[in-house]
């Protein structure tokens, strides 16, 4: 497939015009045509140039510029590599940007990432589950199961029995459950019991706030909500 000498594509609210190493009377034809197959759709529009290592004298981006005016295209941008080319466009006043972010890939950064169990089940009395990591319950915990977990503990389900967040000390690690009844609940350090008197079963979490283990609603896109929908796809 043959490249077009003059790419154009929207990005943001510009157009950017990307020019091959075609002779540069070539790739101004090619623009004018592609301009003036469709002049009522670029009328009023915002022009990016993205001109890579090519070397322009100053008639040719004159010629450039003449040809973008007339079919109503503002100048928002020149990416240019070269230095003879951004040397002419600084002399010009027009707006030079020094990275052609149009053809690099944007930085990334790994994010350190933690063990998590996922576990299809529901815990009935005499059970015992303890992992290292997070630990997400998709079933019942009933009273006398117990779980445990290095970080934090998602059951989706009732939490009726005794759980324990952050086992190895860990006082950041939270506990959700969709109904959260449980005999025991451990964060870290600390420990609490299930109030006596009965409350609507609602989505809640436990965490620890000044010395001591408060239960609250979920809050939308809390930072569970966010590895569990990572977690599970």
């Amino acid at each position: 497939m043959s490249r077009e000498p003059v790419a154009i594509k929207g990005i943001g609210d510009a157009l950017w015009f990307s020019f091959g190493p075609e002779p540069w009377p070539e790739a101004l034809s090619a623009l004018e045509a592609r301009l003036a197959a469709n002049p009522g759709f670029f009328s009023g529009g915002r022009a990016v140039l993205v001109l890579g290592d090519r070397i322009l004298e100053e008639a040719d981006l004159l010629n450039l510029l003449a040809l973008l005016n007339r079919f109503g295209l503002s100048l928002t941008g020149v990416l240019a590599d070269h230095p003879v080319t951004q040397a002419l466009v600084r002399r010009l006043g027009l707006p030079l940007q020094p990275s052609p972010a149009l053809e690099r890939a944007p930085e990334t950064r790994e994010l350190p990432l933690e063990p998590a169990w996922v576990i299809h089940r529901t815990l009935r009395a005499g059970h015992y589950l303890q992992v290292e990591g997070h630990l997400c319950v998709i079933g019942d915990i009933h009273p006398g199961a117990e779980i445990a977990a290095t970080g934090d503990i998602i059951v989706w389900g009732r939490l009726l029995g005794t759980a324990h967040a952050g086992c190895e000390g860990d006082d950041e690690a939270v506990v959700y459950a969709l109904e959260l009844r449980p005999i025991q609940l451990r964060i870290g350090r600390y420990i609490a019991r299930s109030p006596e008197e009965h409350r609507r079963p609602i989505p809640e979490q436990a965490r620890v706030q000044n010395g001591q283990i408060v239960v609250e609603p979920w809050r939308p896109l809390s930072r569970w909500e966010q590895w569990l929908g990572r977690l599970l796809g």
